[in-house]
């Protein structure tokens, strides 16, 4: 399969706004800031894009109409399921995202994301970190992601999830 110009041409398009966008960003800090820390922030920021891609980042508006409300402000509904810890969220700039995997066909959150926060606090994870985690491929799946096991083997998830957030560095 060849590619073609027209492809290099947009993937070079896409490389300098990107390079541009990442440019502006860091000059806007006022402190110096380690390579490793913008790769860090880089590769968190690819993860989410990835999410969003295959799972959709709801806003509260979004996630709280999916559950089912009704309301002149569905928002509520995610807000006061997150606060229950039913949902895990993220930060999005100046709002949470709720990634669109934690919910079930009907619209409901799936009751494992509740036992899979109880695992992270208990262990010091973040939401976020759990979320990455997640989404991330393990050798405790056999290189597969625990997200692809939410709705079928939940158990199984939540037990993995108390193992690798054990480990000690």
């Amino acid at each position: 399969m060849k590619t073609t110009v027209a492809e290099l041409d947009a993937a070079n398009r896409r490389l300098r706004e990107s390079a541009h966008a990442v440019g502006v960003a860091l000059s806007s800090v006022t402190v110096y800031t380690e390579p490793a820390v913008a790769r860090a922030v880089q590769a968190e920021q690819n993860l989410y894009a990835r999410i969003d891609a295959e799972f959709g980042m709801l806003t509260s508006t979004e996630a709280g109409k999916r559950m089912g409300s009704r309301s002149s402000a569905p928002r509520n509904l995610a807000t006061t399921a997150h606060r229950n810890n039913a949902l895990v969220a993220v930060r999005q700039g100046t709002y949470l995202a709720y990634p669109g995997f934690q919910f079930g066909p009907s619209g409901k959150p799936l009751a494992v994301i509740a036992r899979l926060r109880e695992v992270a606090d208990s262990s010091g994870w973040s939401e976020a970190g759990l979320v990455q985690w997640l989404c991330s491929p393990t050798t405790y799946f056999n290189g597969e992601r625990p997200v692809d096991h939410l709705a079928t083997d939940p158990d199984r998830v939540v037990a993995v999830a108390a193992e690798a957030m054990a480990v000690s560095w």
